[in-house]
């Protein structure tokens, strides 16, 4: 790999897209602190700003997530800035994740060289379909357990990479099996 940075040519509004791969340093240095980026499909994409109750939103779910990985260590939670490693060799930033703790053989990484096992992503207004649809697609592939939350809605889609889609509502507990005794109350996460 050249030392040399890439050709960089400015296209949409948030997207920057490069000629040449690009290095961990190179990424991390595509954008000024407070913005959010991941490398899709060759790109440096640029994440929309989300809202307060987004925001709000993934605070309640990220002390959801901590406080069940204090009772079971065998799992990890992260926060939106956890860098992943999809199979497509894209870099994803979920909202919130969990990982198997054995996953990182006694080390956490900068980034990690795989995908999570369970990737939270809330549903903000400024995303377009195509870019949900490429990152649940990435997350397919990757094997992950997806759970994404529609605020507006009030319901989680609960994606497995090998069965059918569920639903869940605000009544209901939202549970993944392969993450024994994971459960969260919806009506209390959406109670914000």
């Amino acid at each position: 790999m050249s030392s040399h940075s890439p050709v960089v040519e400015y296209r949409e509004e948030n997207t920057m897209a490069t000629r040449t791969t690009i290095t961990w340093e190179e990424f991390l240095a595509a954008g000024e602190e407070g913005q959010r980026w991941e490398w899709v499909d060759g790109e440096v994409e640029f994440m929309s700003p989300v809202n307060l109750r987004h925001e709000r939103f993934l605070v309640r779910l990220i002390g959801y997530l901590d406080r069940f990985c204090q009772l079971h260590p065998e799992w990890v939670p992260f926060a939106s800035n956890g860098i992943f490693t999809m199979a497509s060799g894209n870099w994803r930033m979920p909202d919130a994740s969990l990982v198997r703790s054995a996953r990182f053989q006694g080390q956490i990484p900068t980034k990690a060289d795989f995908a999570p096992d369970v990737a939270f992503e809330i549903l903000s207004p400024n995303d377009s379909p195509s870019q949900i649809q490429r990152k649940r697609l990435d997350y397919q592939q990757s094997g992950v357990i997806q759970a994404w939350f529609d605020l507006e809605r009030r319901l989680v889609e609960l994606i497995h990479p090998d069965r059918p889609l569920q639903y869940y509502d605000q009544n209901q507990m939202l549970t993944i099996d392969i993450v024994p005794s994971f459960s969260i109350d919806l009506k209390g996460l959406f109670s914000i």
